[in-house]
């Protein structure tokens, strides 16, 4: 039985969730539930859930902490966020933090099998991926690090065991790293031919790093990663030594791939299993982060550039515009704007985990917008998010990482917009409430979107008039003002802020539409709401 921890603050929505979950069916027993997140940190610790459903927004420790100190601890775990469409800032941190996928407030029993049904079919990849990579008896010279970087905890044994490395492995210190190649190949190199290569290499050089005393062991990395991991043992302490061994080793790589690589590396404190593999995901995170404008380096743990200038803000501002020309259908436009957003997200001085982390949120916000209309991206490219999040992971150029988006998902949705266009008029008119939902803070027009539609504007505007009962302008105006009402509910905005929010640069003539659609000025109403709230 796969074991889950539901996570949220409120008791209803734990239990409408709980009641939804098809427990038999997927093999599920519930291993507990959580108010906040410091009880759902101890809980996860004790009973080593396999799934996890969380919200992110919770007080005290919220679902981003939790993610941070969960994805330490127990790195297998998979996650699900639950969110509403007005948190999807936080469900962008979830995605940050590599959460698996997430849910829409409120859940729909069709869609939580369906997520479900992904988790576990990757739970079980992922199993027979550490088997195979693992094989009971591997008598191979390096063998004994593919084990130790596979094996998984089963308890304090587990955890206390020593790897057995063959004999003559100069024990003391000793350092992992990690080598993947700057630019992403689809053809990818042999890696164990490449390793072998490696091996005759180091041997003849032996000699000329640490007094000849040390050792090392290379591995193709585990559960499919395009990477090559090895260990390097030594009696003493490396001391400087250790930089020039790490940059022979890296170029030894290159020459023997065709590719330039670069590499990560960090101490582990044993060769016990979990220590082996804390020091794998360090060496790892060092290597995320090597700038993109950087090529052919070596990043130590705790000495690479990762820092806040590694990873930009997110370009709030510039995705807007490029999610609107994409809905729109204008082709050569949504492109343009896309190139605007990737190079935002894509500088020299940006690291390759910065740039991933935000590529990453790009596609789950496509995939929101596309909800939205009724789709998916899974319904329109034949992949979900999380198989194209796994894709960009394993591109640390952005050249590979933008290609995936220029000549897959954007043309995969402009295609679909396209024969979407030619349906009936009134699916063109759900399609524009869509629009205005999910861009009510943008300047629209009908004329506009009649033009990227190639539909006559007096005719869409009779056809919308005619299906929604009020005019574009009037509803548009409308659901600017309700969600104003909704922001005005939330002390910490100013009235100018609300209004640049709902889309009107022009505070006086907001507080005029305001004034005319609620028969009251913006004070007077935020002054009795505040009255009924007391």
């Amino acid at each position: 039985m796969r074991k889950v921890l539901v996570v949220d603050d409120e008791k209803w929505i734990r239990r409408g969730l709980i009641q939804l979950v098809p427990w038999e069916r997927f093999g599920l027993e519930l291993a507990g539930e959580a108010a906040d997140g410091q009880d759902a940190y101890e809980l996860a610790l004790e009973v080593k859930p396999d799934l996890m459903f969380l919200d992110m927004r919770m007080p005290g420790l919220d679902g981003k902490q939790l993610l941070g100190k969960l994805h330490a601890e127990l790195p297998e775990l998979l996650t699900i966020v639950i969110s509403g469409y007005s948190d999807f800032e936080y469900t962008q941190e979830a995605i940050r933090h590599r959460a698996f996928d997430y849910l829409l407030k409120p859940v729909k029993k069709e869609e939580l099998a369906a997520v479900l049904e992904k988790a576990l079919a990757e739970i079980e990849r992922r199993e027979a991926q550490r088997a195979a990579a693992s094989v009971p008896g591997d008598d191979t010279e390096d063998g004994w690090l593919r084990d130790a970087l596979t094996k998984r905890a089963g308890g304090d044994a587990a955890d206390l065991e020593q790897a057995i490395p063959p004999s003559g492995w100069a024990e003391g210190a000793c350092v992992v790293f990690v080598a993947q190649a700057d630019a992403y190949r689809e053809e990818r190199p042999d890696a164990a031919k490449v390793a072998a290569e490696m091996r005759g290499r180091l041997e003849q050089s032996r000699a000329f790093h640490l007094g000849g005393d040390w050792t090392f062991a290379l591995t193709p990395g585990a559960d499919g990663r395009a990477e090559i991991v090895g260990a390097i043992g030594a009696r003493r302490s490396f001391g400087g030594e250790l930089g020039r061994l790490l940059t022979e080793i890296r170029g030894f790589l290159s020459e023997a791939a065709g590719a330039i690589f670069s590499l990560g590396a960090a101490g582990s404190s044993s060769l016990r299993p979990l220590h082996l593999q804390d020091a794998c995901r360090a060496a790892r995170e060092a290597l995320g982060g090597r700038k993109l404008g950087e090529s052919g380096t070596v990043l130590l743990a705790g000495e690479s550039g990762a820092d806040a200038s590694g990873t930009p803000s997110y370009p709030h501002e510039a995705e807007k515009a490029f999610l609107l020309a994409l809905q729109m259908g204008g082709g050569e436009t949504a492109i343009e704007l896309f190139g605007r957003v990737f190079d935002r997200i894509a500088t020299d001085e940006t690291t390759v985990e910065g740039m991933q982390r935000n590529a990453v949120i790009l596609v789950h916000s496509i995939e929101k917008q596309l909800r939205l209309s009724g789709c998916s991206l899974e319904s329109v490219s034949g992949r979900a998010p999380l198989a194209y999040s796994e894709m960009i992971r394993q591109r640390n150029d952005p050249a590979s990482a933008s290609e995936l988006f220029e000549r897959e998902i954007v043309p995969a949705i402009l295609s679909n917009g396209s024969q979407a266009g030619g349906k009936q008029g009134e699916r063109l008119v759900r399609e524009i409430v869509k629009l205005v939902e999910a861009h009510f803070d943008q300047p629209l027009s009908l004329q506009q979107i009649a033009e990227t539609r190639f539909v006559n504007a007096d005719y869409l505007s009779r056809l919308f008039k005619k299906t929604i009962g009020h005019t574009f302008v009037d509803y548009l105006t409308d659901y600017r003002i309700h969600k104003s009402i909704e922001l005005m509910k939330i002390p910490a905005y100013k009235n100018y802020e609300i209004a640049k929010m709902v889309g009107y640069e022009d505070y006086r003539y907001f507080s005029q539409i305001f004034k005319k659609k609620t028969g009251k000025t913006i004070g007077e109403f935020r002054g009795q709401a505040e009255c009924a709230s007391k």
